[in-house]
Order: structure tokens, then sequence, then C-alpha cells
């Protein structure tokens, strides 16, 4: 305490230096002696009356010591300069003042306060490195400063880019990125020497500046679209075409253009949206007209502020092919010579065809109509399909079409015609036009060059293979005739000296020959006959014939041959025996004139046929056999036979036989025998028709049974009969009589009279009358 060097006579003042710490609880401050006990002593203020509200005087009057003490806690940053001023007067008729000075020790009892709870600010990205973009300012409220000086610091997670000073100045490290980070957000903390501290928030937003171009978002583009049409593009990859200020903060508008197109000739197909950036085509593309199917268009977007800040791209523009173009064959005609008879899979000729769209020609070829001998494989081969159709003669030319279809839509198809000229080969022999034996006759009147007969024949090959040629191949040994080469006409080449009743036959084998290289050739027999004065006549003096029974009439059962000379003298055949069942006709031929049995009526026939011409006649005799066939039933003697048995007939004995016959002969009429029912106890020989006994039998068990025999022939078909057969089974005394009871039982009282019926006794026997 200071007492500013004053000593009044009213006090004894014994000074006190106090030195009271900040914050401390009430408590003396100072003691007062040496007051004169006649005086009054109070406190009064000094400098700053505002300081008595912390003291007061503790004071009695006639004391001689008063005591200063504190009524309330101190604070030294209530108070100016952390010292209390006031002054002790005596009350007297003098008054004088004593006057104090106390001093206040601070203690640490104020945490910093930051001015604000948020520090926001803007900081462009164009600002230095060192820069100062904010400052921060926490208060601490104590008064020295050991416990009010504060440091700054930036709590993690702290941002690299900047630092705090111990000023609160907030510092830029790193250079600022706007397309990076466009705000910083981050706290501050401020602290004493006693680790008091506060907090606050900073918001640095992130102002872009102009200092980058514009970017696309791809460097390049894919784009497709079809052929033949214009517009936008219905494709683009990765995504739509877009670019942006690289200013993002800024994002300075854009202006869009076409750099370059490659080829260059195809620059006014294309234009670009110069605000969307939307990349189109004016002027329809054909596909088939490019030597490349993608052209490059080199894009540039520009700043509008500033030209000179430009993004370049490529756009890969790929023209997609549309089916566009029908097929087309590389001949609209196709003429082919193919040899005939060509094999199967001979390859004919290949038609090409071809498309102008990608990837050419997919589809199916096919030939119309599809009965043509030929058929064409997927690569336009066309090869033969049917050998045998390929026959010259039949048709000398094959005509069809190609179509060529699409295998997508539209489908288009394409037509071509082909003609295939068939050429000849030698496959054909010549062919005489008759198809009976030329005949030829030398007559009495004869003269030498005489035309006896011509032949003739054909061959449908062409040229030298169809040429033919005649000559006489063996049959002229005398030389009586010549053939001429060229027309086949037969001539006599000298006399024949004829016989009397006899005619002369000369059979001629002639050929005719074709031209080809390989000649073919075809022979016929040609006879010639020289009769003299001749008698008709039989050349056989016995024929003979067979024919079934019962052929309705009209059979021939043969042709007899004769010789005549029917242009000189007509002949006539005629039956003359048996003509009620046989008749000829004029060439020859022996039939039947009534249905011929078997069965009932002669087996063979001697027939006795003559020819004559009116003056002279001739005989034969036709031996005609008639052959039996399968048209009668076996017969039964009787369709219904009774036969008894006696029941201990043995086994193996005959019971009887039941024959049947069969009108027809050899195997028709061999009778084979069967036997159906008769549960096994009968049985019958197949051949003789005997019926036997195969089983025992008994009377009592069954008495007759029922069998039906059957007999059928050997022929075929076979035929059948049946009979039936009745066997009753006769009875024979082989059972024991038998009571009705083993043992009987009877009362008899002693009292009946004789003669009185005690018992009826019955017994049983299974025979017949028992």
């Amino acid at each position: 305490m200071d007492t500013g060097g004053l000593i009044r006579p009213c006090l004894l003042v014994i000074s006190i230096y106090v030195c009271v710490v900040s914050g401390s609880p009430l408590g003396d401050v100072e003691l007062v002696t040496g007051i004169n006990p006649l005086m009054n002593v109070k406190l009064v203020p000094y400098l700053f009356p505002t300081n008595l509200e912390f003291l007061e005087l503790i004071f009695t009057s006639g004391d001689t010591t008063a005591i200063v003490r504190t009524k309330k806690a101190l604070d030294a940053e209530g108070v100016s300069a952390s010292t209390l001023y006031y002054s002790v007067m005596c009350d007297g008729p003098i008054k004088y003042n004593n006057t104090r000075s106390l001093k206040l020790n601070d203690i640490n009892d104020h945490a910093p306060v930051f001015s604000k709870e948020l520090y926001t600010t803007t900081v462009s990205e164009a600002v230095a490195v060192g820069e100062r973009v904010l400052q921060v300012t926490a208060v601490d409220g104590d008064s020295t400063p050991e416990n009010n000086r504060l440091t700054y610091a930036i709590l993690d997670p702290a941002s690299e880019d900047f630092g705090v000073d111990n000023s609160g100045a907030i510092i830029l490290r790193k250079r600022l990125n706007y397309n990076a980070v466009k705000k910083y957000n981050f706290v501050v903390k401020a602290s004493d020497n006693s680790g008091l501290n506060d907090v606050t928030n900073v918001e640095i937003d992130v102002e872009d500046f102009d200092n980058l171009n514009p970017y696309f978002s791809h460097t390049t583009y894919q784009a497709f679209i079809p052929e033949n049409q214009a517009g936008s593009f219905p494709i683009i990859e990765p995504e739509a075409i877009k670019a942006q200020d690289g200013d993002t903060g800024i994002n300075m508008t854009l202006i869009y253009s076409i750099s370059s197109v490659s080829p260059d000739k195809y620059r006014t197909n294309f234009d670009i949206d110069p605000t969307s950036g939307v990349l189109s085509v004016l002027t329809a593309i054909d596909r088939e007209e490019m030597s490349t199917s993608v052209i490059s268009v080199s894009i540039m977007a520009s700043q509008t502020d500033d030209s000179s800040k430009t993004a370049n791209a490529v756009v890969s523009v790929t023209v997609e092919d549309v089916n566009d173009n029908a097929p087309e064959f590389d001949q609209p005609e196709y003429s082919v010579n193919l040899l005939e008879n060509s094999p199967v899979d001979a390859v004919v000729f290949k038609a090409i065809v071809t498309d102008l769209d990608q990837g050419g020609f997919v589809g199916t070829l096919q030939i119309l109509p599809e009965s043509v001998p030929f058929s064409i494989s997927s690569d336009g081969t066309v090869k033969v399909k049917n050998s045998t159709a390929l026959d010259r003669e039949t048709i000398e030319r094959i005509t069809f079409q190609i179509q060529a279809t699409e295998k997508n839509p539209p489908h288009a198809l394409a037509m071509a015609q082909v003609t295939v000229t068939l050429q000849d080969e030698n496959d054909n022999s010549p062919a005489f036009t008759s198809d009976i034996p030329y005949e030829g006759k030398v007559f009495a009147n004869q003269t030498v060059g005489m035309l006896l007969v011509q032949v003739k024949a054909e061959d449908p090959d062409a040229d030298r293979n169809g040429q033919i040629t005649y000559f006489i191949e063996f049959g002229n040994n005398d030389g009586y005739f010549s053939m001429e080469e060229n027309t086949g006409k037969i001539t006599l080449a000298k006399t024949i000296t004829l016989v009397e009743n006899k005619i002369l036959e000369f059979p001629l084998y002639v050929t005719a020959k074709d031209g080809g290289s390989i000649p073919r050739s075809t022979s016929a027999l040609v006879n010639i006959r020289a009769p003299g004065n001749s008698k008709p006549q039989f050349l056989q003096e016995v024929y003979r014939g067979t024919v079934e029974e019962e052929r309705d009439p009209g059979v021939v059962i043969l042709r007899v041959n004769f010789y005549a000379i029917p242009d000189e003298r007509p002949v006539t055949l005629r039956v003359d025996t048996e003509n009620d069942k046989f008749a000829i006709s004029h060439d020859g031929e022996f039939t039947t004139k009534v249905k011929l049995d078997y069965d009932e009526a002669p087996h063979n026939y001697s027939v006795t046929i003559t020819i004559s011409d009116g003056v002279n006649s001739n005989s034969a005799t036709v031996e005609v056999q008639v052959t039996d066939i399968n048209d009668n039933s076996p017969v039964f003697a009787s369709s219904s036979v009774t036969k008894s048995v006696p029941e201990d007939k043995e086994i193996g004995s005959n019971v009887t036989d039941v024959p049947a016959t069969d009108k027809d002969s050899s195997f028709n009429k061999e009778i084979r025998y069967s036997l159906r029912g008769g549960e096994g106890k009968f049985a019958i020989d197949p051949l003789s028709g005997m019926v036997t006994v195969a089983g025992a039998l008994d009377r009592e068990t069954k008495t007759e049974y029922n069998l039906l025999v059957v007999a059928e022939d050997q022929g075929r078909p076979a035929r059948s009969a049946t009979a039936s057969l009745l066997v009753e089974v006769s009875d024979v005394n082989d059972n024991i009589p038998k009571l009705s009871k083993s043992e009987y039982q009877v009362e008899v009282y002693e009292t009946e009279s004789v003669d009185t019926v005690l018992l009826i006794l019955s017994a049983e026997d299974p025979d017949e009358g028992c």
C-alpha cells in the first residue's frame, strides 16, 4: 500500500502494503493504528469513487485502530490498471486524507473468446501464396499479459492450403484451384498460457479466376448414323458432345464449330449447333460411294469472351450400312453348253451375285422352277441334279431362272435368265422302226434288181452321231441279195431257183450303224421267203396243249403254224372233231368254246384240224390235256353220325370212321381229317378218318360227347367240309350199391308185435337201372 508520504496528526499510521489476489474472497486489506481516540475515521473515495464498491472500513468510535477490508470479491479486470484507489480520512475539525493504492494481483480466470462464431470470406484463386486472406480475433478477459497472451492454431483435420499466425491472421500456404476445391471449412482455436481456449469456424469460398481453357468431356467421340439419313445423330458415344469452361466457377459461354473434316469432300455434309454442340448431317451420305466407312470430324469449342481459349475434340463418324441396294448378277443372262448325260454334281457354271451393301450379298439362291435338273449352292455354283433328264434327244435346251433373295428386309431380289444347251453325245443306237420282223418274198416272176423289202432305222442323235448306214451282217452266203447303204433297200442280186411244194427261207441279219466316233449299231432280222408251187400245210403233224378246267370260253390253248400263199389263194382253217368244244381262227389260234370239266368229263381230247385253199388241204392233230383245279370240297357220306360206346371202352379202341370223298384229282382230292371238341377223350386218324378213344370214359360223369369232324383237301387254296359226331356213353355195371348210413340204431319196445316195421334201409347205385 502506498501512503502517499503523508502522516497526519490524527493518526498514528502503521502503513501496510497489501497485495490482494484478484478474485479473492472477503478479507482484511490493512490495519490502521494510532488513531486518536477522540477522532472519527472513515473511508472516502480517491481518484475513482467506484473503487469503494469493493471496500469497507471496520471502526468503532473511541478505538485507536481500524480495519480496511473487502466487501465483495475483487476482480483485477473490473478495476482500472488492476489498482483500487481509496483514502482513510480523519474526520475532525481538520480533515486529513490518508490516500491508498491497493494493487490487485491478477489470476488466469478468463478463457479467450472469439468475437464471432463463424468467420467467412471469399478468396480468389489468383491470390498469391503468403497473403493474409482473413483475420480472426479472440479476446482474453485477464488483465496481465501473462494471462491474456493468446496463440492460434487450426484444428485437425487441418487444411494444408491455409495456416494461422499468433495474431489470428489466416495465411494462404498453397495456390488455390477453384476446380479442385470450391470451399474450405475448418476450425481455429485460440489458447492462453494456461490452456484455456475457444474455437471458431472459418468458411472460405474460393472465387474462380479465368485462367483455364475450356475442355470437352471426351477428346474422342463415336457417332453413328445410317446412310441416306440427314439430321442429328441418333447415337453418340460415350455420351452427347459437351464442352465447358475450365474455370467452372466462371463457366463462360462457349461457341461450337467444325474445324475440319477428313476426307475434306464431306465438309459440307456436316453442321454443328454453335450453342448446343449438337452435331448433325446436313446432306445424307451414301455409304456405297465412300472409300471408307468412317469420317473424322474435328470440332472446336471457344469462349465467347476470348476466342483464343479453345478446346478440340474429334468425332469419328461411322456411316452405317442400310440395305438399300438390291443384289445383282454379274450377267443378266447366262448361256451355257453342257454335254448331255453329264453326271450328277457335274459343275455347269458359277453365277456371281454381288451387293453394294456392307457384307455383300447375304441371302439365298434358288432355281426356278425347281423341277429343272439343276441345283445351285450358296456360292452360286450350278450343278447337275438329275442326269437322266439331260437327254438332248428329249429336250435340246433347258431354260430356267436363278433368283437371289436377300435375307434381311426388304428382302430385295434379282433374277437371271439361264439357257443350257445340251451338246449331243452318241448315246443312242439306231433303232429299227418296225417291231415285227421284216419280211420279203420272191415269186416265180422274179427279176434281178427288184425291191424285196426296205428296212428303216432312226437315231435321235445329232449330226454324224445320227447318220445311219445299212449293210447285211450275215445270212447272204449265196449272194442272192444286195443292200443300199444309205436307204436300207434290199434288192434281188441274182435269180433264186424255186422248189415246188416248198418255201425257201433266207434269214438275213442286217445292221444299222451310226457315224459317231465310237459308232453304235443295231441289228434286225429280215426273212426272205421264196415259195414255189406249194400246197397249204401245217408245219407239225401233232400239236399239244393244256388247259385248266372250268376256264371261261375263249381260252387260247396254242397257236398252230402253217405254210400258205394267201396272196395267191386264200386258206381256211377248221376243227373237224370236237368242234362243239374247240375252235381255230384264220391265223391259227386254237381256243375253247365251252368250259371244260375235269371231274365229270374226259381228261384228254384228240382234235383233228384242217387247212385248205379250196383245192389242196392238209390235216393235223391237236392233243389237248385238261388239268384239274381244286373246285370241289370234300363230301361226308353223312353229315351227322351217332355212335354208342360203352364206358369201359379201352383207350385206343375204334369208335367209328367218318369217311369223306373229293371229286378232284391228285393232291386236290387228298383229304386230311381233324377233330374238334370231345374234351380230349377222342382222337381221329388224319388219313383214314377213324375216331378212337383217347381218354377214360365214365358215364356217371358225362353221358355223351358232341364232336365236329373236319375234312380238308390239299389243294391251294384248300377246301373243307364238316360232319357232326354224337358219341353216347353206354352204362356198365361198374359201381357197388351204397347204404345211406354206415350204422343204424333202433330202439324196440318189448311189447311190439310181430311184423312191426322197425327201420327202412336205403341204398344208392349210380349205374343205370339200379
